[in-house]
């Protein structure tokens, strides 16, 4: 039982130094542009939000006379 408990735990660990040691990150050469953080994005969102709120909170009529 221990010695299962030992690998279950040193496996993980074992594997990850292996990852680190032989993956290498390459240079970023050119960026996208289209996940820019525009206020506008967000202003339109929070307007979006803002205008639900309103119109789906309209129909304050009972419902049985």
């Amino acid at each position: 039982m221990a010695a299962a408990a030992a690998s279950l735990i040193a496996g993980p660990i074992a594997a990850q130094e292996t990852a680190s040691t032989t993956r290498q990150s390459a240079p970023v050469s050119g960026e996208s542009e289209l996940g820019g953080d525009s206020p506008l994005i967000y202003l339109i969102g929070i307007a979006v939000v803002a205008a639900s709120i309103v119109f789906l909170s309209e129909d304050d009529d009972p419902v049985s006379p």
